[in-house]
């Protein structure tokens, strides 16, 4: 990957992938796999560069809420792997992590920290038995789900009964819409929220994110 020298990291040099991150908030499945296929070589270089800080925030969640360490873990949207690298380092052994990406799942794959990896499309049923996990984080991937109250709706019905789904979502992303998934999550009795962040930073090192974006952590107990 070349350095990006437009300036949308703030004189940082992270790869031309990285600087073209806002333009694929709205980006089908098939130009997310191919975006983050072409970004996998170069992700976990440009990631610390522009200060993001979420996997580590999201493991930290899971350990403050008591979930047990040797319990299953499902990390959705693992990306290339810097999730679950920090529920490892925290403790946990037994991760899954999905992802739309083969090449990020290589690159996790290559972390030796996961269980369990499979290329799924969030949009989708999640392909997984009822109440196989303790817990689901969901760090920085609700940006390209389109069926959120069905994703919704699968976390809760892979998670056992008084598990947690913990997730991150963008304040801009967070709209009417966003809002009505959850409330109908709440309302069919599948969860109860826990707690919901004030706006955290996400990208503090990115032109185009930086004191722009925001993401919000939230966590439900399933019921």
């Amino acid at each position: 990957m070349t350095g990006a020298s437009d300036g949308n990291s703030r004189g940082t040099d992270i790869s031309d992938s990285a600087s073209d991150l806002t333009r694929m908030t709205d980006a089908g499945p098939e130009a997310l796999a191919a975006y983050y296929d072409k970004w996998a070589e170069s992700y976990d270089a440009d990631l610390p560069k522009m200060g993001y800080d979420a996997p580590k925030r999201a493991a930290a969640i899971m350990v403050e809420h008591g979930v047990p360490f040797d319990a299953p873990v499902l990390d959705a949207g693992c990306g290339t792997g810097l999730t679950g690298l920090e529920l490892s380092k925290a403790g946990y052994s037994d991760i899954t992590g999905i992802d739309l990406s083969l090449e990020s799942l290589q690159a996790a794959e290559a972390k030796g920290v996961y269980r369990h990896l499979k290329k799924r499309d969030m949009n989708q049923t999640l392909a997984f038995g009822d109440n196989g996990f303790a817990a689901v984080q969901c760090i920085g991937t609700l940006t390209y789900v389109r069926e959120i109250k069905q994703l919704f709706s699968e976390f809760c019905r892979v998670v056992k009964r008084g598990g947690i789904v913990c997730f991150t979502q963008r304040t801009d992303l967070y709209d009417d819409a966003f809002i009505k998934a959850i409330q109908a999550t709440i309302k069919a009795k599948k969860w109860e929220m826990i707690s919901h962040s004030d706006p955290m930073p996400y990208l503090p090192n990115h032109e185009d994110f930086a004191d722009k974006k925001h993401i919000f952590y939230d966590l439900y107990r399933v019921k």
